[in-house]
Protein backbone atom coordinates (compact mmCIF):
# COMPACT_ATOMS: atom_id res chain seq x y z
CA UNK A 1 0.00 0.00 0.00
CA UNK A 2 2.81 2.42 0.72
CA UNK A 3 4.55 1.96 -2.17
CA UNK A 4 1.37 2.16 -4.18
CA UNK A 5 0.62 5.52 -2.62
CA UNK A 6 4.56 6.90 -3.24
CA UNK A 7 4.17 6.03 -7.15
CA UNK A 8 0.68 7.56 -7.28
CA UNK A 9 2.78 10.98 -5.56
CA UNK A 10 5.24 10.70 -7.33
CA UNK A 11 3.74 10.50 -10.85
CA UNK A 12 1.19 13.69 -9.53
CA UNK A 13 4.37 15.56 -8.76
CA UNK A 14 5.78 15.11 -12.25
CA UNK A 15 2.87 15.99 -14.30
CA UNK A 16 2.42 19.39 -12.18
CA UNK A 17 5.86 19.61 -13.01
CA UNK A 18 6.52 19.02 -16.58
CA UNK A 19 1.78 20.79 -17.49
CA UNK A 20 2.69 23.95 -15.44
CA UNK A 21 6.41 24.51 -17.38
CA UNK A 22 4.38 23.69 -20.36
CA UNK A 23 1.59 26.18 -19.90
CA UNK A 24 4.14 28.83 -18.64
CA UNK A 25 5.90 28.49 -21.58
CA UNK A 26 2.93 28.69 -24.24
CA UNK A 27 1.25 31.84 -21.87
CA UNK A 28 4.59 34.04 -22.22
CA UNK A 29 4.46 32.79 -25.99
CA UNK A 30 1.20 33.94 -26.27
CA UNK A 31 1.33 36.82 -24.66
CA UNK A 32 4.61 37.75 -27.16
CA UNK A 33 2.79 37.34 -30.04
CA UNK A 34 -0.66 39.49 -28.52
CA UNK A 35 1.37 42.25 -27.79
CA UNK A 36 3.37 42.02 -30.88
CA UNK A 37 6.37 41.28 -29.40
CA UNK A 38 9.13 39.11 -31.48
CA UNK A 39 9.04 35.19 -30.20
CA UNK A 40 11.07 34.96 -26.79
CA UNK A 41 13.15 31.68 -27.62
CA UNK A 42 13.93 29.92 -30.92
CA UNK A 43 13.06 26.47 -31.73
CA UNK A 44 16.45 25.10 -30.97
CA UNK A 45 16.41 26.78 -27.28
CA UNK A 46 13.17 25.07 -26.51
CA UNK A 47 14.56 21.73 -27.00
CA UNK A 48 17.40 22.66 -25.11
CA UNK A 49 14.83 23.64 -22.19
CA UNK A 50 12.71 20.42 -22.65
CA UNK A 51 16.38 18.72 -22.14
CA UNK A 52 18.11 20.66 -19.70
CA UNK A 53 14.91 21.13 -17.23
CA UNK A 54 12.10 18.76 -18.44
CA UNK A 55 14.00 15.87 -19.52
CA UNK A 56 16.27 15.94 -16.33
CA UNK A 57 14.16 16.82 -13.35
CA UNK A 58 11.00 14.89 -14.26
CA UNK A 59 12.98 11.39 -13.65
CA UNK A 60 14.86 12.89 -10.40
CA UNK A 61 11.37 13.77 -9.17
CA UNK A 62 10.34 9.81 -9.66
CA UNK A 63 12.73 8.99 -7.16
CA UNK A 64 11.04 10.94 -4.40
CA UNK A 65 10.78 8.70 -1.28
CA UNK A 66 7.24 8.39 0.75
CA UNK A 67 6.13 11.78 2.83
CA UNK A 68 5.36 12.07 6.10
CA UNK A 69 1.77 10.29 7.11
CA UNK A 70 1.11 9.10 4.08
CA UNK A 71 -0.47 6.01 5.21
CA UNK A 72 -2.55 7.85 7.57
CA UNK A 73 -4.33 9.81 4.16
CA UNK A 74 -7.83 8.36 3.42
CA UNK A 75 -8.05 5.94 0.62
CA UNK A 76 -8.92 7.15 -2.93
CA UNK A 77 -11.98 6.88 -4.80
CA UNK A 78 -11.06 4.46 -7.47
CA UNK A 79 -13.23 6.50 -10.09
CA UNK A 80 -11.44 9.62 -9.10
CA UNK A 81 -9.02 10.55 -11.70
CA UNK A 82 -5.47 11.50 -10.78
CA UNK A 83 -5.85 14.85 -12.85
CA UNK A 84 -8.35 16.29 -10.37
CA UNK A 85 -9.52 19.57 -9.19
CA UNK A 86 -6.80 20.20 -6.96
CA UNK A 87 -3.83 19.37 -8.77
CA UNK A 88 -5.48 21.30 -12.20
CA UNK A 89 -5.11 24.51 -9.66
CA UNK A 90 -1.69 23.62 -8.49
CA UNK A 91 -0.94 23.64 -12.31
CA UNK A 92 -2.56 26.69 -13.41
CA UNK A 93 -0.95 28.77 -10.32
CA UNK A 94 2.44 27.95 -10.90
CA UNK A 95 2.10 28.17 -14.61
CA UNK A 96 0.72 31.76 -14.38
CA UNK A 97 3.38 32.64 -12.11
CA UNK A 98 6.09 31.44 -14.10
CA UNK A 99 4.33 32.80 -17.36
CA UNK A 100 3.18 36.09 -16.47
CA UNK A 101 7.03 36.07 -14.91
CA UNK A 102 8.78 35.42 -17.80
CA UNK A 103 6.83 37.59 -19.62
CA UNK A 104 7.59 40.67 -17.86
CA UNK A 105 11.04 40.23 -17.85
CA UNK A 106 11.31 39.61 -21.62
CA UNK A 107 8.61 43.41 -22.14
CA UNK A 108 11.41 45.04 -19.75
CA UNK A 109 14.44 43.56 -21.75
CA UNK A 110 12.95 44.96 -24.65
CA UNK A 111 11.41 48.13 -23.97
CA UNK A 112 12.76 49.74 -20.97
CA UNK A 113 16.90 48.45 -21.68
CA UNK A 114 16.21 48.16 -25.68
CA UNK A 115 18.69 45.13 -25.49
CA UNK A 116 19.49 43.10 -28.97
CA UNK A 117 17.26 40.55 -29.58
CA UNK A 118 19.68 37.60 -29.29
CA UNK A 119 21.10 38.99 -26.22
CA UNK A 120 17.39 39.27 -24.63
CA UNK A 121 16.86 35.59 -25.54
CA UNK A 122 19.94 34.51 -23.96
CA UNK A 123 18.43 36.14 -21.00
CA UNK A 124 15.21 34.72 -21.32
CA UNK A 125 16.71 31.55 -21.86
CA UNK A 126 18.54 31.41 -18.71
CA UNK A 127 15.97 32.54 -16.58
CA UNK A 128 13.70 29.88 -18.01
CA UNK A 129 16.35 27.16 -16.95
CA UNK A 130 16.39 29.08 -13.26
CA UNK A 131 12.71 29.38 -12.65
CA UNK A 132 11.90 25.87 -13.63
CA UNK A 133 14.54 24.02 -11.92
CA UNK A 134 14.00 25.99 -8.86
CA UNK A 135 10.43 24.61 -9.28
CA UNK A 136 11.31 21.41 -9.54
CA UNK A 137 11.45 21.92 -5.31
CA UNK A 138 7.77 23.16 -5.30
CA UNK A 139 6.75 19.83 -7.22
CA UNK A 140 8.42 17.64 -4.46
CA UNK A 141 5.02 18.05 -2.40
CA UNK A 142 1.76 19.25 -3.56
CA UNK A 143 1.10 20.36 0.07
CA UNK A 144 4.62 20.46 2.63
CA UNK A 145 7.25 23.59 2.27
CA UNK A 146 9.67 22.77 0.20
CA UNK A 147 11.73 23.93 3.36
CA UNK A 148 10.49 21.37 5.29
CA UNK A 149 11.73 18.40 2.80
CA UNK A 150 15.65 17.37 3.26
CA UNK A 151 17.52 18.62 -0.09
CA UNK A 152 19.48 14.92 0.89
CA UNK A 153 16.39 12.75 0.80
CA UNK A 154 16.22 12.81 -3.04
CA UNK A 155 20.17 13.12 -4.47
CA UNK A 156 19.81 12.35 -7.44
CA UNK A 157 17.07 16.05 -7.66
CA UNK A 158 19.79 17.64 -6.09
CA UNK A 159 22.75 17.02 -8.73
CA UNK A 160 19.81 17.05 -11.53
CA UNK A 161 19.29 21.24 -10.10
CA UNK A 162 23.24 21.46 -9.69
CA UNK A 163 24.16 20.07 -13.27
CA UNK A 164 21.47 21.77 -15.08
CA UNK A 165 22.37 25.29 -14.33
CA UNK A 166 26.14 24.59 -14.44
CA UNK A 167 25.13 22.92 -18.40
CA UNK A 168 23.43 26.22 -19.08
CA UNK A 169 26.41 28.64 -17.57
CA UNK A 170 28.48 26.07 -20.25
CA UNK A 171 26.67 26.84 -23.13
CA UNK A 172 26.16 30.60 -22.36
CA UNK A 173 30.24 30.89 -22.07
CA UNK A 174 31.78 28.57 -24.53
CA UNK A 175 31.48 30.05 -27.74
CA UNK A 176 30.70 27.15 -29.94
CA UNK A 177 27.89 25.80 -27.84
CA UNK A 178 26.57 29.61 -27.70
CA UNK A 179 26.57 30.09 -31.26
CA UNK A 180 24.80 26.58 -31.61
CA UNK A 181 22.09 27.95 -29.52
CA UNK A 182 22.17 31.30 -30.30
CA UNK A 183 22.96 32.84 -27.10
CA UNK A 184 25.16 35.07 -25.43
CA UNK A 185 27.35 34.94 -22.26
CA UNK A 186 25.61 37.04 -19.26
CA UNK A 187 27.69 39.01 -16.95
CA UNK A 188 27.90 37.19 -13.68
CA UNK A 189 26.20 39.78 -11.47
CA UNK A 190 22.83 39.88 -14.10
CA UNK A 191 22.73 36.03 -13.22
CA UNK A 192 22.47 36.31 -9.99
CA UNK A 193 19.55 39.25 -10.93
CA UNK A 194 18.02 36.68 -13.28
CA UNK A 195 18.38 33.99 -10.12
CA UNK A 196 16.51 36.45 -7.85
CA UNK A 197 13.72 36.98 -9.76
CA UNK A 198 13.61 32.88 -10.37
CA UNK A 199 12.76 33.01 -6.89
CA UNK A 200 9.64 34.44 -6.98
CA UNK A 201 7.90 30.74 -7.61
CA UNK A 202 9.32 29.31 -5.14
CA UNK A 203 7.86 32.40 -2.96
CA UNK A 204 4.65 32.29 -4.27
CA UNK A 205 3.45 29.04 -4.12
CA UNK A 206 4.74 28.57 -0.57
CA UNK A 207 1.93 31.50 0.19
CA UNK A 208 -0.24 28.92 -1.92
CA UNK A 209 0.38 26.43 -0.18
CA UNK A 210 -0.15 28.07 3.13
CA UNK A 211 -3.47 29.39 1.98
CA UNK A 212 -4.71 25.91 0.59
CA UNK A 213 -3.96 24.12 3.83
CA UNK A 214 -5.63 26.63 5.67
CA UNK A 215 -9.00 26.03 3.50
CA UNK A 216 -8.14 21.55 4.10
CA UNK A 217 -7.77 22.30 7.65
CA UNK A 218 -11.11 23.63 7.66
CA UNK A 219 -13.39 21.12 5.76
Amino acid sequence: IKEGRVAYANIRKIILFLISCGLAEVLFFCLSILLDLPLPLVAIQLLWLNVVTDGIQDLALSFEKAEKGILEEKPRDTKESIFNKELFQEIIVSGLVIGITVFIVWYILLNKFNMELVMARGYIMALMVFIQNIHVFNCRSEHRSAFSISLTSNKLLLLAFISSIMLQIIVMEIPFFSQFLQTVSIPFIHLVYLFIIAMSILVIVEIYKKINNSIRSKR
